[in-house]
């Protein structure tokens, strides 16, 4: 595997560890939360899937970002979707999103995209803003009472990350 495959993978990967959370969920844990004060994993997945957006139309230099979202703006209020299937379809496009974008900024031989130094420094932001967002998540879940358990975040998780035994 060549460095810019593997970067790739990485983001194929962390994208999986996301999606693999979004199967352990029911209309009811997508209201869940990390803290009191925390927003819902519903409010964490729009997130993720706006980031990737907002930060795709920054670096790429275009006036909107590509793509539906997953909140409903009402006034000052931003509403998360709680369609499961809606969460899981726009996940994948975003996904798809940057992963295509990298790759031809990469096959192109970019440098400075954006506000980033480099496409592989977006990627890598992304990477670890997921990571940020999946231990919340994991969080929200352990205090609704349905933790994954060890072997389940082993092999969707950690897993994803290794070679085989």
């Amino acid at each position: 595997m060549t460095t810019e495959q593997a970067l790739l993978e990485s983001w194929a990967r962390q994208c999986r560890i996301v999606s693999n959370l979004t199967t352990l969920l029911t209309p009811e844990l997508l209201l869940a939360k990390p803290d009191n004060d925390g927003w819902t994993v519903a409010f964490h997945l729009a997130h993720v899937h706006s980031v990737r957006r907002y930060w795709h139309m920054k670096a790429a230099g275009l006036e909107a970002p590509v793509g539906a979202s997953l909140y409903t703006v009402d006034g000052e209020d931003w509403i998360p979707s709680l369609d499961l299937d809606e969460v899981r379809t726009r996940l994948a496009e975003s996904e798809a999103l940057v992963r295509d974008w990298v790759a031809d900024k990469l096959a192109a031989g970019a440098q400075t995209v954006g506000n980033y130094d480099h496409p592989v420094l977006y990627l890598q932001h992304m990477v670890w803003h997921e990571g940020w967002h999946v231990g919340l998540i994991v969080l929200a879940l352990r205090l609704a009472g349905h933790e994954p358990s060890d072997e389940w975040e082993s092999a969707n998780v950690w897993d994803q990350w290794r070679l085989p035994d």
